[in-house]
C-alpha cells in the first residue's frame, strides 16, 4: 500500500520505491510513468531482483523538481561523467 505524501520527504534519495509509492508520489498512471521511462523523460527503474525493480527517491525527486527540463539536466549529467 503506498504510503501518505508526507512520509515521503523523510526517505534518503538512496531508498528504492516500488510502482504502487510512485504512481501516488507523481500522479501519473502506471502506463503513462512506463510510457515516459520509454520516452527518457521519467527516470528508469533499476533491477531489484529477477522479478523485482524499483525507483531511487532521488531520481523521482530531480524529476518531480522540473519534470520537463529533468530530460535536458539528465543528459547534461550523463554527459559530464
Amino acid at each position: 500500500m503506498p504510503r501518505a505524501n508526507s512520509d515521503y520527504s523523510s526517505l534518503p534519495p538512496e531508498a528504492v520505491l516500488r510502482l504502487p509509492d510512485v504512481l501516488a508520489l507523481v500522479g501519473l498512471s502506471r502506463a503513462s510513468v512506463y510510457a515516459k521511462v520509454a520516452e527518457q523523460r521519467f527516470p528508469a527503474p533499476v533491477k531489484l531482483t529477477r522479478h523485482a525493480s524499483g525507483w531511487r527517491m532521488g531520481d523521482v525527486r530531480e524529476w518531480l523538481a522540473d519534470p520537463v527540463g529533468w530530460p535536458l539536466r539528465n543528459d547534461n549529467d550523463a554527459a559530464r561523467g
